[in-house]
């Protein structure tokens, strides 16, 4: 929503030497791509609590309906992570698949109103490449043609530039539960928080 409402008021402005180089995501369709692929071992998802925040959690009603995988949506407080994955265990062990938010606090079904109408007015989704997986149709969002003005990539003819991905990274097979992190030949050697294979 921030980048959003900084673009609409530079065009709202008329400020012309502003501009953003957008990689936002978007969750459920990457979440379809996962549970859809034949090698998935993932039993239950914790919803990031800071984006349904925003987007709400509606969109993930028809996941869980498809796939019958629980899906969470926790904060980030030792307490909510537990509580967390405390609700998607109880899921599992009830053998139930729902929706169900652990976050009430700060998560409603619909999400924050006004930041969704400004992201839907300056953003479009877009095909987006995903490490370790491959391009996800309508996994990130992208600037409308009305405020390409603002595109770094167009602007600065950057959308060529293309990142090379490690052949030792296992980031794919992480994700979709087929291995641990700990478990990649590279984690912790060629693969680190201060400088990821990714």
């Amino acid at each position: 929503p921030a980048n959003a409402t900084a673009v609409f008021q530079a065009r709202q402005l008329g400020i012309p030497n502003f501009s953003m180089l957008v990689s936002h995501v978007r969750v459920p369709p990457v979440l379809d791509a996962l549970l859809s692929a034949p090698d998935v071992h993932v039993q239950g998802f914790l919803l990031a609590g800071h984006v349904c925040a925003v987007m709400g959690f509606w969109e993930y009603h028809p996941l869980v309906a498809r796939y019958r995988v629980p899906m969470v949506v926790t904060g980030f407080e030792p307490l909510d992570v537990v509580h967390g994955i405390r609700m998607c265990i109880r899921q599992l062990e009830e053998g139930r698949a729902e929706v169900e938010n652990a976050y009430p606090r700060v998560v409603v079904e619909d999400g924050n109103r006004p930041a969704l109408a400004i992201i839907n007015e300056v953003f479009e989704a877009c095909d987006r490449n995903w490490r370790g997986i491959g391009t996800i149709p309508g996994s990130g969002w992208q600037l409308r043609p009305a405020y390409a003005l603002y595109d770094a990539a167009r602007r600065f003819a950057v959308s060529h530039i293309q990142t090379q991905e490690s052949p030792l990274c296992r980031a794919g097979d992480v994700l979709k539960g087929v291995l641990k992190p700990n478990e990649c030949p590279a984690f912790g050697k060629e693969c680190t928080p201060r400088k990821p294979l990714g």
